[in-house]
């Protein structure tokens, strides 16, 4: 059962008082910069150009997009409780004083990756033609992160350029959009149906990387507060509570730096104007990122920007494919949103305390 299940929260207030806070850390199963690179260093001059040219094409100018976990850990314990019906279309967060959303509108604005009606092919349906002819058969098991190794291994200069940018885009599709653990197998769904290139493309990936990373955001932090606590109570040495995310972690990051503004150039610096947005940000280490710092910014209206409730987009955004398939769409403003003046809970001090030593 994921929080926004969760039936005894009043709508409008934290999962999580500031008095229940814990000390978290996450790991990212997303290797977006990994993936370029690989993309980058093993494709030839002209399969290069064919993908940039393609749907996945402008990630290709995230080449140093590193995983910013204290940010996304400080968002994740600001989770807002919202109405059933609301459920799936949107996430809301509560920074300070204000309410910011986290909908599929705001996704595909950040990604450039578009919405739409899935018409997903069954795997009968599809030839397996890649799979014999590169990965050993259909018979054959691979793994993420055996994958990646495959990848590296392959000889692109000798391939069918056509077929070198296929596998190229199922890469991407399945370890950056549908990031999960290594141990995992790839998607030999998605690596057959590559084969028919236009079915691929056609295909509304802002939608499918949307519902991956709702899930892993929605579920990421449900019950962990009373495993911490219980945990604690064994082992009074245990300090912090350990977890993954999965999907396309990074897209959420450039949602943050869109919508939470201030933010220190220590944590993220905005480097160029450019759409889609998550090409304006390029994220700092993660170990320059104290938590108690973020975690005192996040709660002090005095030091934040402008808080945007939504992103609305520009007037290059709103002529781009991915605006014009989610426009539509636009999921309205609970009215709960209206009604609810969220303030900051009256921080319990031993609360405080113990969040303060992560």
């Amino acid at each position: 059962m994921a929080k926004s299940e969760s039936p005894d929260i009043e709508v409008g207030k934290m999962y999580f008082c500031y008095a229940d806070h814990f000390p978290g850390r996450i790991s990212s199963m997303c290797m977006l910069s990994s993936v370029v690179k690989a993309i980058e260093e093993k494709l030839t001059k002209r399969q290069l150009s064919m993908f940039k040219k393609d749907i996945f094409g402008h990630f290709l100018e995230c080449r140093s997009f590193l995983f910013s976990g204290v940010i996304l850990y400080n968002l994740l314990l600001r989770q807002v409780a919202h109405e059933e019906d609301s459920r799936e279309d949107q996430l809301w967060f509560q920074i300070s004083k204000h309410l910011i959303r986290l909908s599929i509108v705001e996704w595909c604005l950040v990604t450039g990756l578009s919405f739409g009606v899935d018409t997903n092919q069954k795997n009968d349906e599809m030839e397996q033609r890649l799979r014999n002819t590169y990965f050993g058969g259909v018979h054959r098991k691979i793994n993420v992160k055996q994958f990646d190794a495959v990848f590296k291994e392959l000889k692109f200069e000798e391939m069918d350029d056509m077929d070198a940018l296929k596998i190229a885009l199922f890469y991407f599709a399945d370890r950056v959009l549908n990031a999960r653990k290594n141990h995992c197998q790839i998607n030999f769904d998605w690596l057959d149906q590559v084969d028919d290139i236009q079915y691929f493309r056609k295909r509304p990936w802002g939608l499918l990387s949307w519902e991956m990373i709702y899930e892993s955001l929605d579920n990421a932090l449900f019950e962990k507060d009373e495993k911490f606590k219980k945990t604690r109570l064994k082992n009074p040495d245990h300090n912090i509570e350990k977890y993954n995310l999965y999907g396309f972690t990074s897209g959420v990051q450039a949602w943050i730096y869109e919508a939470i503004g201030g933010l220190p150039s220590t944590w993220v610096v905005k480097t160029k104007n450019k759409i889609p947005r998550i090409l304006q940000w390029k994220p700092m280490a993660s170990s320059r990122i104290n938590f108690a710092e973020v975690y005192s910014f996040f709660n002090d209206e005095s030091r934040l920007g402008d808080v945007l409730q939504t992103l609305e987009p520009n007037s290059k955004e709103s002529s781009r494919k991915y605006w014009l398939s989610v426009k539509d769409y636009l999921p309205s403003i609970p009215d709960w949103v209206h009604k609810v003046a969220p303030t900051l809970n009256q921080r319990d001090a031993v609360g405080y305390k113990v969040i303060r030593q992560a």
